[in-house]
């Protein structure tokens, strides 16, 4: 079971540079990557219990189109459109898209959601992370932007109102 709390040594390093690629950072500082999540400064980050998973994908699934980012060892797959809506049978979070992002998501792992709000690369990012009980990252949604590269502003009310009502209101 992945332990979530972030070491002071740990959250010094990432708000030095809090855009910092989680997984990335990660391997080189041999954490896992939801530590890196958890070390993020305070007002950047907020939780959810991972119980709620399916009430947050019921909720991204009226987005409309978001990116959607797994990044493991082996590359980085990235799918841009709408997440459907899904349902659970035999274990699974079954995604009933026939193209774009679709699947079979072991919900059951997931240990907590992160809401992050950051700079990256220069830009303004909100994105929801699931992490799965081992402090790796399953996938992230990013909020989706418009043709100027913009966040798009139904979608950011949409982020924070999902952030509020799992993670209680912001500050």
């Amino acid at each position: 079971m992945f332990a979530a709390e972030a070491s002071a040594e740990l959250r010094a390093k990432v708000a030095e540079n809090p855009g910092v690629v989680f997984e990335d950072f990660a391997r080189d500082h041999n954490v896992a990557p939801g530590a890196v999540v958890h070390a993020l400064p305070e007002e950047m980050r907020r939780f959810a219990p991972g119980d709620k998973f399916i009430e947050a994908m019921t909720d991204i699934a009226d987005w409309g189109d978001v990116q959607v980012i797994v990044h493991t060892e082996d590359g980085i797959m990235e799918t841009g459109g709408p997440v459907p809506k899904g349902s659970v049978a035999r274990g699974h979070y079954n995604l009933m898209g026939r193209s774009g992002f679709h699947g079979h998501l072991k919900y059951e792992r997931c240990g907590s959601i992160a809401f992050v709000e950051r700079q990256f690369m220069n830009r303004t990012s909100n994105l929801v992370i699931f992490i799965n009980r081992d402090g790796g990252i399953m996938f992230k949604v990013f909020v989706g932007r418009d043709e100027n590269g913009q966040l798009k502003p139904d979608q950011v009310a949409k982020f924070k109102a999902l952030g509020d009502r799992l993670c209680g209101k912001a500050a």
